[in-house]
Parts: C-alpha cells; structure tokens; sequence
C-alpha cells in the first residue's frame, strides 16, 4: 500500500513538471525522435536496427535520447546514422526535479515529425513520459507487456501514442524482438541475423598478453554477481590448466571486489577493473580468447564481436530474453545456470515462463566444479 501511494505522488509531481514544459506549435519536418534509456546490453542488441531506420528514412535527421551508460558506444559506432544524442542518467532522471526538468526542457527544444519508442517492455515515468511531452505528428509504440508497468498506467499512456505496434504475447529473445518491431514498423523484413559492432583500428594505451582470458566480475546488481572467491579459483584453474594469462575485467563499481580478488589470487594476472574506458573494453574483449563473465552486459559484446569460447555463468535472471543465446545467432555462447535450471533445460518454455521476468535463485550454488567442467568440456573437444 504504501508503495502504491509512494508510485501515485510520484506520478503527480512528474506530471506537474510536464505541465511546465512548453511546447512548440511547429512540427520540425522530416525529424525522427528515437527512445532508448535502458542498459548497456539492451543497446547492444538494438544498436543495429538504427542503420536499417537511417536506410528508410535517408532524409531524415534522427535525435536518439539514450541512457548515458552507453553514450560513448553510440558516439563511437552509430554517429553515421545519429544525428544527435541526448544523454539521460536514470537514475536522476527519476530522482531529481531539476534534472528531469532541464533534461525535458532539452528535449522538447524541437517538435519532431515522428516519435519512436521501440521498447516492449515500456516504462511510464521514463521513456513513455518523454513521448507524452514531445510534440510530433506521429508517436509510435510497442504494445508491450505488463513486467515495467502497471495495468493502470498503461491504460492511461497507450493514449500518449497514435500508433501501438503488435508484438507477440510470449517470451523472445530480446535481437528477435527489436527485429520484430523494426519489421512491423518498415512494413518489410529485416535480414540482420546478429548483433555486429565493427572495432576501427586503434593503438591502445595498454598492453594485453598474446594469448588471455577474461574474467568479468561485475554486473548491475548483487544477485547476479558470482563470488570473487569462485572467479579467483577459476583463474587459477585456466592459468595451470590452459596456459591463459588472466585479465580482470569490470567497471568503476567493481573496484572494491577487484581489491578483494587481489587480497585471494596466489597468481600473476592483469587487473582491468575500472581502468579502461568502454570503448578500450571492447578492444579488451576482441583480442581475448576466452571470457568468464556474469550475465551482463560483456557476453552480448562478446558475441557483438565474434569471441568463441563465452562462459555465462546465471541464475537465470530474464531466462529466454537474454539468455541463452539462440544458436543460430551466436553458438559459442556457453552459459551455465543455477542447478534448478540446469535440471530442466530442456523444457524451455517452462523455464522463460518461470524466470523471463526475474529470478532469485542463488548464483553461488552454481559450484566452481560446475563451471571447471563446462569449461573443459568445450576446450577439450576443441583441441581433441
């Protein structure tokens, strides 16, 4: 109850800083005004359908309002198709007034023929918000689910667009869902098997060993994180094993786990953690060999990359939307999961039933034996 009413107040003093947003009365003609403010891995999935937008419409300019997370990727890779990115932090964008205001006031700056949010699982104080006050002839939408948003709010911001495209009522991978939305949106399919980022050439500021593996230690929250102590043994196993050199991989929150991977590890190895920018991390990841990493944003750049020899290791967190990888996109995807998971992996529908939306089943029962034999299993065939 009291969350309910946390969510109402919250609604109301949004929609009085929307109030105060003026709009333009004059349509900027040939404008497109895309929406995108979820994380890292969720972009690395959807990036390439920008191009193929950009192909449709090639006299339009396009304003993409992304998360700040992965502002470098887009300046980086799709500044041939963006003409301009407008960076939100989430975080204060849903916490702070001010912020939101300006960052609304910046967006609203110009009207736009057409809106595009692509996002299924939609967000009503976030990205259908930003549709809600923007000016445009055309706003077009995901029908959706309900796993972002409330029934109540939905109802009320289906009306914020002109046009809600269909979308299966069924568990998808997340590139087969951005697909099928880009295909109902163009009217046309799509021939895009897989998710492609193409590194230019760059001299790094770094040294890397010839022949390595990486060991990914963060994610975006606690429960999907397996233990250091579990990373730090399984570096071991591939340094004595495999002859791998090590390096630590991760961003500026993992520096304290990296402190305490150091306090364990008995072993020379290479520490990464919050010491690279995004962009050097994809170098990182191309020129490696192999990849140990939680179910996060690093295996989809991996497999964005064309690295063989990714291990996942989860709980199952969003099972059938972003993991596992389908083979056909992508079969050098090797995750392991929670043995609940694990015992029923052939019922895969009963399991994106039961954890497409969320799991709490604990990462650390996944056992470091568990993860040595997957690892051996695949290597072992290889060189056989």
């Amino acid at each position: 109850m009291i969350t309910k009413i946390k969510i109402f107040i919250k609604y109301i003093l949004f929609n009085i800083i929307d109030k105060l947003i003026r709009k333009n009365s004059k349509v900027k003609e040939k404008t497109i005004l895309l929406i995108r403010l979820d994380a890292i891995g969720d972009y690395v999935l959807f990036r390439n359908f920008i191009e193929v937008l950009k192909n449709e419409y090639k006299n339009y300019k396009i304003t993409l309002v992304g998360n700040v997370a992965w502002k470098a990727i887009a300046e980086e890779f799709d500044s041939e198709f963006i003409d301009k990115f407008i960076g939100i932090d989430r975080v204060k964008f849903g916490k702070n007034i001010v912020y939101r205001y300006k960052k609304l006031k910046e967006i609203t700056k110009q009207d736009y023929e057409i809106v595009i949010n692509p996002i299924y699982s939609r967000t009503f104080l976030f990205d259908d918000n930003i549709v809600k006050v923007v000016n445009a002839k055309e706003k077009i939408g995901s029908n959706g689910d309900l796993s972002n948003i409330r029934k109540w709010q939905k109802n009320i911001s289906d009306k914020y667009y002109t046009k809600l495209l269909p979308a299966k009522n069924e568990i998808m991978f997340e590139f087969y869902r951005n697909k099928e939305f880009f295909e109902n949106l163009l009217n046309k399919k799509i021939d895009i098997k897989r998710p492609i980022i193409k590194l230019k050439e760059k001299i790094l500021s770094f040294k890397l060993p010839n022949n390595y593996a990486i060991l990914f230690i963060g994610a975006s929250a606690d429960f999907r994180k397996w233990s250091i102590e579990n990373f730090v043994e399984i570096g071991k196993y591939l340094k004595d094993k495999y002859n791998y050199e090590i390096v630590v991989c991760g961003g500026p929150t993992d520096i304290e786990e990296a402190k305490k991977f150091k306090n364990l590890a008995n072993y020379d190895y290479i520490d990464m953690v919050g010491k690279t920018s995004l962009i050097d991390f994809l170098y990182i990841i191309y020129n490696g060999n192999l990849m140990i990493a939680n179910e996060t944003s690093a295996p989809h750049f991996a497999v964005a990359l064309e690295m063989t020899n990714i291990f996942v290791i989860s709980n199952g967190n969003h099972f059938g939307r972003f993991t596992p990888y389908p083979k056909e996109i992508w079969p050098y995807y090797y995750p392991i999961y929670h043995p609940e998971i694990e015992k029923d992996l052939d019922n895969y529908k009963k399991l994106s039933n039961s954890y497409g939306y969320g799991s709490k089943l604990n990462i650390n029962n996944i056992s470091v034996e568990k993860v040595k034999n997957r690892i051996s299993e695949v290597l072992d065939d290889e060189n056989s």
